[in-house]
């Protein structure tokens, strides 16, 4: 005899009852029945630990134990007949057998060809690419394709479990077989047995959907009608509450070693004891308290008794208000706080206070973290926001019908005296469930929620890629307006469908969800977003934050619109109020093959520009047009056509404070970021969820070689001067880029590459390496360099001195790669106060354009680094003492400089090798 038929719950419904039982017969034919159904689903079950190895026990053993937690939730009196124990014994043993990959017929096939294979692979890739950004190639296929089969397993289990009843397997003989055997049965209960094992996925509410009892068997006595709604409330609850020792075998955790959160479950449940009934409550304890360490473990039993407790007061509820039979457990002692929880899984050494991260004021924080103190005083960023989900929502359509030319359309206009701002498009619109989430929920990402995946499958997999990953872009509109109403219509809908969401006072009120008036209606699937300004575009406080009067507000929507969508892959419009029609600023994709001279006009807009910045403007189109290159990524796209600037090359002397120039990074075809020393535009992918930090998509290789090649045009380009080489050379080291050709140092020869440094340095013992920053200089092509005091007094430099930047920039973003250090020096501490060669070269000597001069002396010295750096003499500001040189000046006063001597081995005082 098994254990579970020791149960009240089995004992009082498919157990012999008494001599005299009337119902004898067609009990012991389902009790039959039920175990040869149990004996041939017991080795399917026992799959299901091969498929999903970190999971708690889903054998044979969790299918017994229910009936045991049924009897507890369902107590003694509870109104259950043997039909309706027959089905829920047959839910028990189906609705997990999805879990194992052998209750497919396809076996893996059938996995790997579920619609939503490719989706959850492509997140699987990149959910494990920023865990470990350095994996690559096979290993992390297979970690991908495991995660993913396994992700899909649990997604498709309990639907899976509807169909096994009807499933035909085949013996090693070729014989068919039905895991239930008995014909009258399969046929009369098997759709119910299926149906219902699927529902203890469904929410609650769902439930509902089995209202209607279905009337008995032939067979069976009359009074056995079967009611569907109560059976699946029984399924639900008791694998729900099932979870102790049972179901975390010591002995297997031991084997299988689960990990992370697995490890957490398993660890939890294996203390747990049996549930025990007080009043109308489960009551769970433990066997020993849980310590510091195990900490994480007690608070996901927490986490896991709420979610019973919720389901039972859940279920409760949807009993009463159909007036079906209430159960004798409703609820979970402890559930409802840490600390009362601990009253009976104790923990040791440390108090269960619930310190999680929470939001007291959500309002506030959507205010904040949607608005000005996340993006700054940045306007434009709400349209760009706008158009990001416009342009995200035509992509999608695109992907998914293969070929869709949707456009995103900006429209500006005055009415009655206030501005109203619209952005539409005809992509994939929105339900109005997914409304509400999507608009309301504050950090929730549409596009990766699982009825997305289910309604557009393959969406990932094609390789979709929205901008807007963090749900929070939306809320930027409450930066310019309080007023806003949003009109969607989902994918495939009819006109009548389309739904309207108001927020009439910003984030403070609640919104409003109805169904759109006639005139209201969209004609296409799609989203409007109108919005009305809170100041007027044309002020400082407005969207264009300026009172320049040259431009009016179409001119201005035009040229702003036509910078901040400049690489977009979907057809942009816009629409001011002179336009009598909207008009196409911006085609799919068409800056890859533009001309550059329309891609430098596009980006460096000159409506708006001063008249000393168009002139600048027209001098750097030349040279944009001369040297600008493409950049692409592993597959050949094209992901940037840029080239480096100093800012100087076409600037006469009398103007050279201007800025350096800088290019500009699109995220999903829409301005973020821009990057100093350089012109054009990249590719690029954020760093923060605002896309305000971005850096350009090129991996290390191709910007290096794209560098090295504008290092090289730089340096015989007819636009470059010592100064341009110099800046150039400087962003090159800055980028990690060698650029042999560019300029790493001054002496008094002029301006030395890589090569006439190597020239420089022959026979000399003696170097001193002159910090940059001391002294103030300049050049002309084929003249010596001259050097002055930050006054403008001429400075004698010594013949064995080089200037040299000692403390260069590292253009990188460190999260993006960080700056390289010498692991040699990781020991070296900075002196409490002065200046420590060695740690001076662990953090920063050891790149940029001084590295590549302190590795050449090396070299040519014929010794390793930490001999070059053990022979550095700091001459700086040490200890209240000055120790730096003092340089000859046209004054006679003399000028103190910072610097490191460098003595070669065997060198006299005088600097001569002996």
């Amino acid at each position: 005899m098994h254990g579970f038929e020791q149960t009240p719950l089995w004992r009082h419904t498919l157990a012999p009852q008494s001599t005299d039982d009337p119902e004898r017969e067609p009990r012991e034919h389902l009790r039959s029945a039920y175990l040869q159904f149990r004996s041939t689903v017991e080795p399917l079950a026992a799959e299901i630990s091969r498929s999903m190895p970190m999971f708690t026990d889903h054998s044979i053993t969790h299918v017994d134990a229910l009936w045991d937690t049924a009897s507890l939730i369902c107590g003694e009196s509870f109104p259950l007949n043997a039909a309706e124990a027959f089905v829920l014994g047959g839910a028990f043993l189906l609705h997990d057998l999805g879990m194992g990959l052998a209750s497919y017929s396809g076996g893996l096939t059938a996995i790997e060809n579920d619609p939503q294979f490719d989706d959850l692979m492509a997140s699987a890739l990149a959910r494990l690419r920023r865990t470990d950004p350095s994996a690559r190639g096979a290993a992390l296929e297979r970690s991908a394709r495991e995660q993913t089969v396994a992700d899909l397993l649990r997604l498709r289990h309990a639907e899976q479990a509807e169909r096994l009843v009807a499933t035909t397997f085949t013996t090693s003989d070729g014989e068919g077989f039905y895991l239930l055997q008995d014909v009258v049965l399969r046929q009369t209960f098997g759709s119910m047995i299926g149906r219902i094992a699927h529902s203890h996925w469904f929410d609650v509410s769902d439930l509902r959907a089995f209202e209607q009892p279905q009337g008995s068997c032939i067979d069976h006595p009359t009074s056995w009608e079967v009611d569907p709604l109560k059976i699946a409330c029984v399924l639900r609850l008791a694998d729900a509450a099932h979870v102790d020792q049972r179901r975390a075998s010591p002995y297997l955790h031991a084997f299988r070693k689960p990990t992370g959160t697995s490890h957490d479950h398993w660890y939890f449940q294996e203390r747990l004891t049996r549930p025990r009934v007080q009043a109308d409550r489960l009551v769970y304890t433990a066997t020993r308290p849980f310590g510091r360490d195990e900490a994480a473990a007690w608070w996901l039993a927490y986490e896991v008794i709420r979610t019973i407790d919720n389901e039972l007061r859940r279920v409760d509820a949807l009993c009463a208000d159909l007036d079906r039979p209430r159960f004798a457990v409703r609820s979970v002692a402890g559930a409802d706080s840490p600390a009362r929880l601990a009253l009976y899984i104790r923990t040791d050494l440390w108090e269960p206070l619930d310190a999680r991260l929470r939001v007291s004021d959500a309002t506030q924080l959507i205010a904040n973290l949607g608005g000005k103190d996340l993006y700054g005083n940045k306007p434009e960023v709400a349209i760009r926001e706008l158009v990001a989900n416009a342009a995200d929502a035509t992509r999608a359509r695109r992907v998914h019908e293969g070929d869709y030319g949707g456009a995103a359309t900006i429209r500006l206009s005055s009415e009655d005296g206030e501005w109203w701002l619209t952005v539409e498009d005809h992509g994939i619109g929105m339900a109005p469930e997914t409304m509400v989430t999507a608009l309301t929920d504050f950090g929730h990402s549409r596009w990766l929620a699982s009825d997305m995946l289910n309604d557009f499958p393959g969406l990932l997999g094609k390789g979709f890629q929205p901008t807007g990953r963090f749900g929070i872009g939306f809320f930027a509109v409450f930066m310019i307006a309080d007023q806003v109403e949003v009109r969607s219509l989902g994918y495939d809908e009819a006109p009548r469908s389309t739904h309207v969401l108001e927020f009439r006072h910003g984030v403070t009120g609640r919104p409003m969800l109805r169904q759109a008036d006639f005139h209201e209606r969209l004609r296409n699937s799609g989203t409007l977003v109108r919005l009305k300004l809170r100041e007027a575009p044309r002020t400082e406080e407005g969207l264009f934050q300026t009172t320049n009067r040259r431009l009016s507000e179409t001119e201005l929507l035009h040229s702003r619109m036509t910078r901040l969508c400049a690489l977009s892959d979907v057809d942009i419009k816009v629409q001011g109020p002179d336009d009598s029609q909207p008009v196409r600023i911006i085609q799919a994709d068409d800056w890859r093959r533009i001309s550059r001279s329309e891609l430098f006009r596009r980006v460096y807009r000159r409506e708006e520009a001063s008249h000393l910045d168009r002139v600048v403007y027209d001098g750097y189109e030349k040279v944009f047009i001369d040297r600008a290159r493409d950049l692409h990524d592993p597959d050949g796209n094209l992901i940037g056509r840029a080239m480096m600037a100093s800012g100087w090359e076409i600037i006469h002397p009398d103007l050279r404070w201007m800025q350096p120039p800088e290019a500009s990074i699109y995220v999903g075809g829409l301005y973020a970021d821009e990057i100093k020393f350089c012109m054009g535009v990249f590719c690029g992918y954020p760093l923060t969820a605002d896309r305000l930090r971005a850096f350009p998509l090129a991996d290390s290789a191709e910007f290096r070689r794209w560098l090295e090649a504008q290092a090289d045009s730089v340096g015989e380009g007819k636009w470059s001067d010592p100064v341009d080489l110099w800046y150039a050379g400087y962003l090159a080291r800055g980028l990690d880029a060698s650029a042999p050709r560019l300029p790493c140092a001054q002496s008094t020869r002029g301006q030395l590459n890589a090569h006439e440094l190597r020239e420089w340095l022959q026979g000399r013992g003696e170097v001193l390496l002159v910090a940059g920053a001391s002294v103030n200089w300049f050049g002309q092509a084929g003249r010596s360099t001259q050097f002055f005091t930050f006054e403008g007094i001429g400075v004698e430099i010594p013949d064995h001195a080089l200037i040299v930047g000692l403390n260069p920039a590292w253009f990188y973003p460190e999260e993006v790669r960080p700056r390289p250090r010498d692991e040699r020096f990781v020991d070296a501490v900075e002196p409490p106060s002065g200046w420590d060669a060695r740690t001076w070269w662990y953090d920063t000597g050891n790149f940029g354009s001084v590295g590549l001069v302190v590795r050449t002396i090396a070299e040519l010295w014929e010794i390793d680094i930490v001999e070059a750096v053990n022979l550095m003499e700091p001459l700086a500001m040490q200890d209240d003492c000055d120790h730096r040189p003092l340089l000859e000046t046209a004054d006679g006063a003399g000028l103190h400089v910072t610097a490191i001597r460098m003595r070669r081995p065997g060198t006299d005082d005088i600097g001569e090798s002996r």
